[in-house]
């Protein structure tokens, strides 16, 4: 079993989902932990920390985490994380059809969710 998590400045990535809850109903393998402006880097990650050690023990062997950009608070915790822990996989700079794709195909590999993520970013006119 996987478990999402989106991680993000202030409540955008907690807006994320709840769009895509909108979209697609409940998603009870999907959560946003928002970092307030308030916390240091140490508050944002034993909070985040936190989150990962009660999904592990709740029987999820993979987390896969979201982060809205590369760089920034939430993505330098989720990628510290990712490096501890063998079963996180970190990808920044996510989009709602990121999310939706990852929520509908919670078997689809971070590389496949990346590539056809990619391929959903295009100039229309």
């Amino acid at each position: 079993m996987r478990k999402i998590i989106l991680v993000g400045h202030g409540d955008g990535c907690i807006g994320m989902k709840k769009s895509a809850e909108m979209i697609l109903g409940k998603q009870d393998h999907l959560v946003a932990i928002a970092l307030k402006e308030s916390e240091s880097l140490n508050d944002y990650l034993k909070k985040v920390q936190t989150s990962v050690d009660e999904y592990k023990k709740e029987g999820y062997d993979e987390l896969l985490l979201l982060a809205d950009i590369k760089g920034g608070t939430p993505g330098n915790v989720a990628t510290l994380l990712g490096k501890q822990h063998e079963y996180i996989h970190v990808i920044a700079g996510y989009h709602l059809a990121m999310i939706l794709t990852a929520c509908i195909n919670n078997q689809i590999s971070g590389h496949d969710l990346l590539e056809e993520s990619n391929q959903m970013i295009q100039k229309i006119i």
